[in-house]
């Protein structure tokens, strides 16, 4: 291996390494300091590097730079816009789709850089643009084959595991913290290898001729939809519930269609005129989509008001729309295919500019969704009593606080008494309850609730009790998490409070172990403090409906030790014939 080979290959695998620790960290941490990581440059600048490895050297690594720094100054104003000092880290549901609406961005730019790096120059054929960003999708397509593939070798190695009795090298491969580092350095080896070989290219115009052919049927359909809404209405549409995501997705498999048809504008893969005037009626569906799209939208805001989602809807209905607006257009001025390239350009920088605009103050979705819900409450159009102020304090960062200052000073709207109340309970509600309960998890005064309603099946000789001990609710309450994060009724949960070891006497109550029985296992748990411990497990319990009564018996074995080690004896797996 040459030495160039060798550097680019240790740089991909480091950073393919290094993505994957700092990702499993990231999904399996609900709060804390960590959720600050700058997710878009630790996702983007890896993959940018390993598309983008060709032409290596001093281009390469300006432009990643360059990545990184713009990545890092947007993160830097969402980190100040998220997060008030006044307030914890915790992760927001919109964070997923800022990542997404970056990664869009990006990735439809990455082929521009690609050719700029290459050539040295701005000016480049829009041809050599649409192929470097096919290139881009069908090495990501064939990562995607070699990591599914990958991981189903592994799932059959680990049931092989399983069965030799070493169980414990699955539980390492699958763990968070290996199974993320190993898949991204699968995807970034992948890619490297391929642009090794020739073969991708040679894959991607299979790909791209089959996906041409799937224009005209998918376009007869396409047409039949818009002709028959007229006389089905707008009513059934709606009542699908789904009815603006499903046009979406209609719009962006058209264009995806229509750029495999005709790529760069120079060719058509439809040598029969009727075949090819069907395979546009597509092309000019698009802005009905976008206007019904847009005009569901409308009616939601207008009910509801803007949200983080609606203002993300509409970004990407209007990125849509604009690819549909000059398709549409071309067609009809009958400029297409050739005004494809130009559409394309204009589609792209259009898009990344309402992408920089939704990361700065002036298009953020936070700060519009917090203005627009204080002024529909301060304006009367929705009564204090239905609306939703936690939202306001907890899912709209900076911009939700102050917005929710303005609540609390409210004089001259209507319901202002009511308003600056409910406002200042939402400010004194505590956000790990809050976003315990986002999660399905049972808020501190719920879990009371569930516990103090459990069964309790008493002690024999003892006098009937029917409710654990308040000092036992509130330390089992307090370790929730850890015991019965899944508990969501006190009619799944029963318990017994005794003597379950055999090598001491009776001893005081609170001395004594808790049984702590769900469906399918059980625990013993010293509760002699509020350091509660784990000291012994039943598998297999079936949890009864009716009545409940548990006793200790006394083991068909005792203990063996063999110099100076112990033994526990188990009953049998097997029955001898």
């Amino acid at each position: 291996m040459h030495g160039l080979d060798r550097k680019r290959y240790l740089w991909v695998i480091v950073s393919a390494l290094l993505q994957g620790l700092l990702l499993s960290g990231y999904v399996y941490t609900a709060s804390g300091p960590f959720l600050t990581l700058p997710l878009a440059p630790v996702v983007l600048v890896p993959f940018a590097l390993w598309l983008g490895q060709e032409p290596w050297g001093r281009r390469l690594w300006l432009f990643l730079a360059s990545l990184a720094a713009l990545l890092l100054v947007f993160h830097a104003y969402w980190l100040w816009a998220a997060f008030p000092a006044d307030s914890g880290v915790y992760r927001l549901p919109a964070q997923n789709m800022n990542l997404a609406r970056i990664c869009v961005a990006v990735f439809l730019f990455l082929p521009f850089f690609q050719c700029r790096i290459a050539t040295w120059r701005w000016r480049v054929p829009y041809s050599d643009v649409f192929f470097q960003l096919c290139r881009n999708v069908f090495l990501l397509f064939q990562a995607t084959i070699v990591t599914v593939t990958f991981w189903g070798l592994l799932l059959t190695a680990s049931l092989l595991f399983d069965i030799i009795g070493l169980d414990f090298v699955p539980q390492i491969v699958f763990s968070p913290v290996v199974a993320f580092p190993l898949t991204s350095l699968t995807v970034a080896l992948s890619i490297t290898l391929a642009l090794k070989h020739p073969g991708v290219d040679s894959l991607g115009r299979w790909i791209l001729a089959i996906l041409a052919w799937l224009l005209p049927p998918f376009s007869i359909l396409s047409t039949v939809f818009v002709v028959v809404l007229p006389f089905s209405g707008l009513k059934t549409l709606w009542s699908t519930g789904q009815a603006s995501s499903l046009m979406l997705l209609l719009q962006f498999a058209a264009i995806l269609l229509a750029n495999a048809a005709w790529l760069d504008g120079t060719r058509t893969p439809f040598s029969n005129k009727i075949v090819d005037a069907a395979a546009k009626l597509s092309l000019l569906c698009l802005p009905i989509y976008t206007a019904l799209c847009l005009y569901s939208l409308g009616l939601r805001v207008q009910q509801y008001g803007w949200s983080v989602d609606r203002i993300h809807a509409v970004f990407f209905v209007a990125v849509a729309g604009i690819w549909g607006l000059g398709y549409a257009g071309s067609v009809l001025l009958r400029q297409w295919p050739y005004a494809i390239g130009r559409v394309n350009v204009a589609a792209a920088l259009i898009l990344a500019v309402l992408a920089a605009a939704m990361n700065s103050p002036l298009l953020d979705p936070c700060r519009l969704a917090a203005d627009s819900q204080a002024d529909r409450l301060l304006e009367g159009r929705i009564n204090p009593e239905s609306f939703d102020f936690l939202y306001l304090r907890f899912r709209l960062g900076r911009y939700g606080s102050r917005a929710m200052s303005r609540l609390t000073e409210a004089k001259n709207a209507p319901h202002a008494d009511a308003i600056r109340e409910y406002a200042s309970a939402a400010l004194a509600a505590d956000a790990k309850e809050y976003w315990a309960g986002e999660k399905g998890v049972p808020s501190g005064k719920k879990r009371r609730e569930i516990l103090a309603n459990a069964r309790v099946s008493p002690a024999p000789g003892k006098d009937a009790e029917t409710s654990l001990p308040p000092f036992l609710v509130d330390i089992l309450a307090s370790r929730w998490d850890l015991l019965f994060h899944d508990i969501r009724d006190s009619s799944e949960l029963a318990f017994s409070l005794q003597n379950f070891r055999m090598d001491k006497e009776e001893r005081d109550e609170k001395d004594r172990e808790l049984l702590a029985i769900r469906q399918g296992v059980g625990l013993i748990l010293d509760v002699s403090s509020e350091d509660i411990r784990v000291v012994g497990e039943i598998f297999g319990v079936t949890l009864p409906a009716a009545s409940l009564d548990i006793k200790t018996v006394a083991p068909h074995f005792r203990d063996v030790e063999i110099n100076g080690q112990r033994y526990q004896i188990l009953a049998p797996r097997f029955a001898m014939p």
